[in-house]
């Protein structure tokens, strides 16, 4: 059996599929430890898993002045400063807890943020290191890298556009990941682009067949990583909430709010655009407040709620209003619903241009978000035809039972590998 060391950065979208993962590979006999932000320890725990803190606060974070207004306001030199802020935030700290969780690991797991923290690690323990993107985030000739600005380029400029994104990128960090080489013992300096490293795609081929043909077997895919039943008893996340399932089956079927740990934007004037799109539109809204303080609601037709599960919740809405994080789109998708993805950024403006793409919702930015445009919007949504592809597409996509099956075997494979390679050494 092997030792593995999921480090993992980032809100709860980055760290449930190492979660899945992790209790995947504990179940087949291997150590799992789990490096989690401090602020999301004990949901990993909750889950049977050995959890350690790596890194910053990231509700802390998401919550901070930077997040919230600095880079969303202001000249360029105010965002690029909140940009450089942002970057080198909690580098030493991550850097430091590395040092003690990789001690042993035959192999890290990581995720694209914390990818130049982990790599050096690994190849000074001696681990083999393997990523999982939630989102296309490498060099192809569909997708853009910035996807909420550039769509329908030509493959030529997408593959130009993502050269001069990995070249800006690796400038802008390749001193401190060199430094860290150093202080490791390590020879030669960081490449501009990755190596040989197994990068898990955890989302669903259906979604996106040209990358699929693309990227053939050097970046696999297995599916959107889900949280199984016995998971999310163990977390809690399928607390029985009979107050507010009775208040969804005394009605039509609402719609679903909630956008996750993003900062919500003016929270009145979003909730005030959710009341009042919904009157318009002759249909009652359940708003999960997530991260975000948003008011309460005095309305029979509105409902404010904390955190739900959404495997229980979506599939008895109508549709889901939400950031467009891979995780919520996943449980929307999976539920058969339409998505309106109010997107926030990162990689939100793709999964809610895959909705539009696939005709199973609409997208657009949660910045500014009136009563007319979520109307305008929910009324593409709410479309008879449109739910009716939200239920084909629900039964293409891949189980989470295979998709956590799928990226466990991937990961034993290739770190057996490794292990029988570093022996023949």
């Amino acid at each position: 059996m092997s030792r593995f060391l999921l480090a993992f950065n980032g809100t709860r979208g980055d760290i449930q599929p190492a979660v899945v993962i992790g209790a995947e590979l504990a179940r087949r006999g291997h150590e799992v430890v789990v490096g989690a932000p401090p602020n999301l320890c004990e949901f990993v725990a909750s889950a049977g898993l050995d959890a350690r803190p790596f890194g910053y606060d990231t509700h802390a974070h998401m919550n901070s002045e930077v997040v919230r207004t600095k880079l969303r306001t202001g000249g360029p030199r105010q965002r690029w400063a909140a940009f450089t802020e942002i970057r080198d935030l909690g580098w030493a700290r991550a850097v430091s807890d590395m040092a003690g969780l990789s001690t042993g690991a035959d192999a890290i797991l990581t995720g694209f943020v914390t990818e130049q923290i982990a790599t050096p690690f690994a190849e000074s323990a001696g681990a083999e290191c393997l990523s999982v993107h939630h989102a296309p985030i490498r060099p192809n000739s569909t997708v853009s890298p910035v996807p909420a600005g550039l769509s329908g380029l030509p493959p030529v400029l997408n593959r130009a556009s993502w050269w001069a994104t990995d070249t800006a990128m690796w400038t802008l960090t390749r001193g401190r990941q060199n430094t860290l080489r150093h202080e490791l013992g390590l020879s030669g300096t960081v490449a501009r682009v990755p190596g040989d490293r197994l990068e898990i795609q955890a989302y669903d081929p259906a979604l996106c067949p040209e990358l699929v043909a693309e990227w053939a077997r050097a970046r696999p895919f297995v599916g959107f990583l889900g949280l199984s039943g016995e998971q999310r008893r163990r977390i809690g996340a399928d607390t029985d909430d009979s107050a507010l399932l009775d208040w969804i089956e005394q009605g039509s079927a609402p719609v679903y709010f909630g956008f996750g740990s993003m900062p919500v934007p003016d929270p009145v004037g979003v909730v005030g655009a959710i009341v009042a799109a919904g009157e318009r539109l002759g249909v009652r809204a359940l708003i999960s407040t997530g991260w975000a303080d948003l008011p309460p609601v005095e309305s029979a037709d509105v409902r404010v709620v904390g955190a739900v599960d959404h495997e229980t919740i979506l599939p008895r809405c109508r549709a889901a209003v939400h950031h467009g994080g891979a995780g919520t789109t996943a449980a929307a998708l999976r539920a058969g619903i339409p998505s309106l993805v109010c997107w926030v950024g990162s990689d939100q403006p793709y999964w809610g241009a895959q909705c539009a793409r696939h005709g199973v919702g609409a997208s657009m930015r949660l910045k500014g978000l009136t009563t007319e445009s979520l109307v305008a919007e929910l009324t593409t949504v709410l479309a008879p035809e449109c739910a009716r592809r939200a239920e084909v597409l629900a039964r293409q996509l891949i189980t989470p039972e295979e998709a956590v099956a799928r990226c466990a075997d991937l990961v034993e494979e290739r770190t057996d590998a490794h292990l029988r390679s570093r022996a023949r050494r």
